[in-house]
């Protein structure tokens, strides 16, 4: 681009209309490449991983650590648990089968019975220690 206007005429003010729209050109272009050249370089500081890694190596370590921990732990916790359970039903068909052959055998017990007395015994539990609390209070 020249420094200077074509075909423009300068009889009206015109011209320094124009020269003074020019500076304002100037003047906003000066301050979009300020802009663009921060930009530039923020991408670059936001993309250079290295640096990153150097700044915060620590953290992304320890980040590393629970993750690891987090996945780890669910995974562990069921194989404990398996190995329980198969353990737990060995023992219980060995006692099972020790128990049918030393005598009668016993009425069992479903499981809705067991959860029936247990909610019970908790109910009754719960009101006792309630009515202590409150006669305490009163007192």
């Amino acid at each position: 681009m020249g420094d200077g206007t074509t075909r423009v005429v300068e009889g009206n003010g015109a011209g320094s209309r124009v020269r003074e729209l020019g500076d304002e050109i100037t003047e906003v272009r000066r301050r979009l490449d300020t802009l663009v050249v921060e930009l530039d370089r923020r991408r670059h500081d936001a993309t250079n991983w290295k640096r990153h890694l150097r700044r915060h190596g620590g953290r992304i370590v320890i980040g590393a650590l629970v993750l690891a921990a987090a996945v780890a732990t669910p995974v562990a916790t069921s194989r404990v648990r398996t190995r329980r359970r198969s353990l737990l039903v060995a023992r219980a068909a060995d006692l099972t089968g020790k128990a049918r052959r030393l005598g009668p055998s016993l009425p069992r017990l479903g499981a809705s019975t067991i959860v029936a007395l247990a909610l019970t015994v908790a109910q009754v539990v719960v009101t006792s220690l309630l009515r202590t609390a409150l006669e305490r209070r009163r007192s």
